[in-house]
């Protein structure tokens, strides 16, 4: 009988998430085997292959865990005064844990492992596609709030979000310094997510400001 994995399935599958998370920073994607993410646990093999059976459906499943820590984010970003400025903090929190080395380290590892394995590029795929689309409904509700002027295509906006953090993170893994890549990618979150401008006429009275008329200059002579 495997040694079955402590607590409820749920609870089981986080502590397994964050078991393969941590080895696969530290260690490596590629060196970390199953029966390693086992001793972390604490449990024997057979008990793990009953949640998850190779470590691209760990990859899969960290994923997974991602993405709803990253509605958990634009849902409360939503609830709050200013949701684009929360997202923009969402953004910020994600990329100072992504100055960890390791992790910088790992996410380049799982890039390189892609051009030979077409299980982890289609893994690759599919988070990429679900970023863009969990974005993308964000930014929308946004708009239809009237707190987004970006007046062009969502789809674009959530693609140069997700390119801009994407390309800090590239800019941290080659040595740049820290603290100045984070204030630039706050500063250019804040211009592509930034609000409508408000007329301060409007906002006094309520009503849209008046447009300026052309004084009459009569007839020429």
């Amino acid at each position: 009988m495997p040694k079955v994995v402590p607590g409820y399935k749920a609870e089981a599958r986080t502590r397994i998430v964050e078991a393969a998370r941590r080895l696969f920073a530290t260690k490596g994607f590629r060196r970390t085997t199953m029966d390693d993410v086992a001793a972390a646990l604490g449990v024997s093999k057979g008990a793990l292959y009953q949640y998850h059976r190779s470590k691209l459906e760990l990859l899969r499943e960290i994923q997974s865990a991602n993405r709803r820590k990253a509605r958990r984010w634009m849902d409360e970003a939503l609830r709050g005064a200013d949701p684009a400025g929360g997202i923009v903090d969402s953004f910020e929190q994600t990329f100072a844990r992504a100055i960890d080395r390791e992790q910088v380290a790992l996410w380049f590892e799982i890039l390189g492992e892609a051009a030979h394995d077409d299980g982890i590029r289609e893994a690759i795929r599919v988070d990429h596609r679900e970023d863009l689309r969990s974005l993308r409904g964000f930014l929308a509700e946004l708009r239809r709030r009237g707190l987004l002027a970006w007046p062009g295509d969502l789809d674009v906006l959530a693609f140069t979000v997700v390119a801009l953090f994407e390309g800090a993170v590239w800019d941290l893994s080659v040595g740049f310094e820290a603290a100045r890549i984070r204030e630039t990618l706050r500063r250019a979150l804040a211009v592509v997510l930034a609000p409508p401008r408000r007329d301060p006429r409007r906002a006094a009275t309520g009503r849209p400001a008046p447009s300026p008329r052309r004084r009459s200059r009569g007839p020429r002579r």
